[in-house]
């Protein structure tokens, strides 16, 4: 008879090769999902779902965050946009503004560029010119946007619901808010619509631009041909 006993270390190292094993497959596996996460924020959901993007008034005017080439062409194919606003989405002459200037020749669509900070402070002046496009129904439909379409966008479209549309200024806040607008982290959006909404307005009543002697970001650089 065999009464040899098994050494109790005997299977220690198979344990120690499956657990490796099953670590390292854990670790490709988690990877595997970070990198189709990170595709998923950074290539196809910015294609497939345009940033920030929403109606202000269906059929005429839109609002949106910065947009990739896919996205802005989706855009003007089922809104028929023929006019788009930039607040200053891209640094003046950047590889991201040249993009989308090519992009919007290709579709046969005017881009109008303009620049206020990323706070939506600025000159005013900027979203007296904004309005002028966005109430021209000879360039209807108008999509207006920035770089994350909350604050510069947000401030463009509350100036539009309070001097076009009559809306009040909480309610024009409001809708700030709901795209991803936050007072507590940006008190200059609600600034700018108590400080200048008056004197935009009598801007686009009379033509006469707002005195102003403020900062004012770059100005833009012409595309390469």
């Amino acid at each position: 008879m065999d009464t040899h006993t098994p050494h109790p270390e005997s299977h220690a190292a198979p344990r120690a090769w499956s657990w490796a094993r099953f670590t390292r497959n854990a670790l490709v596996i988690v990877g595997v999902i970070a990198l189709g996460a990170l595709a998923w924020v950074h290539v196809l959901q910015p294609n497939l779902s345009p940033k920030n993007f929403g109606a202000v008034r269906e059929g005429q005017l839109y609002r949106a965050g910065e947009l990739t080439p896919a996205a802005l062409k989706k855009i003007a194919t089922q809104a028929g946009v023929r006019t788009v606003v930039d607040l200053g989405a891209h640094h003046p002459g950047s590889p991201g503004e040249i993009r989308e200037q090519r992009t919007l020749d290709a579709l046969g669509v005017e881009r109008v560029s303009l620049r206020l900070f990323g706070d939506a402070q600025g000159d005013p002046n900027e979203y007296v010119q904004a309005l002028r496009v966005m109430t021209d129904p000879e360039r209807a439909p108008v999509l207006v946007h920035c770089a994350a379409g909350a604050q510069r966008t947000g401030a463009a479209v509350a100036f539009y619901r309070m001097l076009i549309e009559g809306t009040s200024l909480d309610d024009a806040m409001l809708e700030a808010q709901r795209y991803r607008h936050d007072p507590s982290d940006n008190p200059h959006l609600r600034e700018m619509l108590v400080r200048w909404s008056e004197p935009i307005r009598e801007s686009l009543e009379t033509g006469v631009p707002i005195p102003y002697d403020g900062p004012t970001p770059p100005a833009p650089t012409p595309a390469s041909p």
